[in-house]
């Protein structure tokens, strides 16, 4: 979440032509050759192990990696040190310079809208300035981010889902994310930050379920899909307070108020409008952290309750401005619009077991329950999630982590209400909306520090919650889709 750029070169009429077993096989190809590298990398100690081991004076292995690669592959960063400037600029000036690149090269391979592959990605520059060593400003910190996104959306295009199937698919183009100032009071226990500020970066978060590519698992897909324009979530940075109070290790309470609408009145181009003023969106949070005494923070659990509200006008899922039922009467009328709308979450981040003599390792689950009680406004009205997470799984792997997560969304009981009555009156068969669901399976393999390949298959049912596929001349719902891909993260 990078001079380097990846894009798919394949176009749209290729996808359409190419038959369904090649798309399959091609898609499975790039999963098995990114697992393949990141499993046939060794990790520096054992190439250097390779090298050395078990062979006649002289002997050269074809396979043994030169100490320039070896040296490559141990670095924190692609691109080093800069010949000690980005060291320099850390301690003696308190600029930290971030580059990162992901890339999630992706198809699917039945179901959907229409099959096809595609290549989503995005390139973030971020820097990071500690007041205090750059001007003297005790305390205070300053944080400024870009987007520059690339590629063209699988879940948008090829399947017409809810919970996005990567969470870097966005409108491809460059924009400003997250910039503020944050003041540290009182040895850290009071923090207040002002700017444009992600939501998605601070509340709702697991940090086991951050290993997932399907965005849901990020900023829950019932935020995403009830908040206008997506709520304050990427890329979408919203202008913002945030305040959060830790009075100890245990417990951390956070709040922040935001523009009620990331796109005000507008459109937010390239994140430089900086809208105000469109109502507003409040959400708070309370956290505590159980870590067992002596532990590690690998074997630590975090528990969190919150809730948001959010000020702006919603539109009706089942009557009109006129009264009368969605979609019936003489003529169609807009829908009836309410003010306001809340949801209240939970999270559970739980360890479950670590590998004895070890102190990162082992296995960790999580749990997310949403609810937006007010049915005749959120198109999601419940949601939940869970999963697991286990790291070192396979030997000599300690830092790779294979997952299996699943998510469901329930589509309002308004909105089916609705479909079923105008099927009724209008003798039409469309498909009653009930619920979107998905399941993940990845495996994410530690290359190198700055380089990991993860390989990942999800499977949606039911997408657009059984929505009705705009390409069926029946009128048919979506069919469940199967989604392989390949993710790719660098940093420089």
């Amino acid at each position: 979440m990078n001079s380097f750029f990846f894009r798919s070169s394949i176009s749209e009429t290729a996808h359409h032509s190419r038959p369904v077993a090649l798309r399959l096989l091609g898609s499975a190809s790039l999963c098995t050759l990114g697992l393949a590298l990141a499993m046939g990398v060794a990790s520096p100690a054992h190439a250097a192990d390779l090298t050395q081991a078990n062979q006649p004076a002289g002997f050269t292995p074809s396979l043994a990696l030169p100490p320039s690669l070896t040296s490559l592959l141990e670095q924190e960063t692609l691109t080093g040190d800069w010949g000690g400037l980005r060291t320099k600029l850390e301690e003696d000036h308190g600029i930290t310079i971030g580059l990162t690149q992901t890339m999630d090269i992706l198809g699917n391979v039945s179901g959907g809208i229409r099959q096809g592959s595609t290549y989503d990605g995005v390139f973030k520059p971020e820097v990071t300035i500690d007041l205090e060593k750059f001007i003297g400003w005790q305390g205070g910190t300053f944080y400024a981010a870009g987007y520059v996104i690339q590629g063209h959306g699988l879940s948008t295009y090829y399947i017409g889902n809810l919970l996005t199937v990567t969470s870097v698919e966005a409108t491809a183009e460059v924009r400003l994310g997250e910039i503020w100032l944050e003041q540290s009071l009182f040895d850290d226990v009071l923090k207040i930050k002002a700017g444009q500020i992600l939501a998605d970066e601070n509340f709702v978060i697991s940090e086991t379920a951050g290993l997932f590519v399907n965005s849901t698992f990020g900023f829950p897909g019932s935020f995403g899909t009830d908040l206008p324009d997506g709520g304050p979530a990427y890329p979408m940075a919203v202008p913002g307070v945030q305040v959060s109070f830790q009075p100890n290790d245990a417990w951390l309470l956070q709040a922040a108020i935001f523009n009620g609408n990331p796109n005000g009145p507008g459109a937010n181009t390239n994140g430089m409008t900086f809208p105000i003023g469109d109502g507003a969106f409040f959400i708070a949070e309370a956290a505590y952290t159980y870590m067992p005494e002596g532990g590690s923070e690998f074997q630590s659990s975090t528990y969190k309750v919150g809730g948001w509200y959010n000020s702006e006008k919603f539109d009706s899922l089942g009557t009109s401005a006129n009264g009368l039922p969605l979609g019936t009467g003489p003529a169609a009328a807009d829908p009836l619009q309410y003010t306001g709308d809340y949801a209240l979450y939970a999270v559970i981040d739980q360890a479950l077991w670590q590998e004895p003599g070890t102190d990162d390792q082992g296995l960790r689950g999580f749990a997310r329950f949403t609810i937006s009680p007010q049915q005749n406004r959120n198109l999601i009205d419940w949601y939940m999630d869970v999963g697991l997470a286990y790291t070192g799984l396979l030997p000599g792997r300690d830092a790779d982590v294979f997952g299996v997560g699943f998510a469901y969304a329930n589509i309002s009981p308004t909105l089916a209400g609705n479909v079923r009555l105008n099927n009724l009156l209008n003798g039409t068969f469309e498909p009653v909306p009930d619920y979107e669901a998905v399941l993940e399976v990845t495996y994410q393999a530690a290359v190198a520090p700055w380089l990991s390949v993860q390989p990942f298959f999800q499977y949606v049912f039911h997408p657009g919650g059984n929505a009705v596929n705009p390409h069926s001349i029946v009128g048919a719902a979506i069919e469940d889709a199967a989604v392989v891909g390949t993710r790719i993260e660098m940093t420089f």
